[in-house]
């Protein structure tokens, strides 16, 4: 069985841009660029509903590190060193 059991689980740019709240645009130039999952059936472009997920979580994960980062950057000097 393979990832895309359901047509729910395939979104176009429309449903897709309705879901993650973009504009088809922005959308596009993610595709074009590679910097969102994607696949084509007969030259169309789709979606995997569960890669997206996949890719959004990674997304949240990868924000979360910055965040945490720049909070221990607080306690810190210019020279790297641990304020007091």
């Amino acid at each position: 069985m393979n990832d895309l059991s359901s047509n729910d689980d395939v979104m176009n740019y429309k449903e897709l841009s309705g879901y993650l709240k973009l504009s088809e645009s922005t959308l596009r130039i993610k595709v074009m660029k590679g910097t969102i999952p994607s696949f084509k059936i007969d030259g169309a472009v789709r979606f995997s509903k569960k890669k997206i997920d996949e890719w959004l979580e990674g997304l949240h994960r990868d924000t979360k590190k910055k965040t945490l980062k720049n909070k221990n950057d607080l306690f810190t000097t210019d020279n790297g060193e641990e304020a007091k």
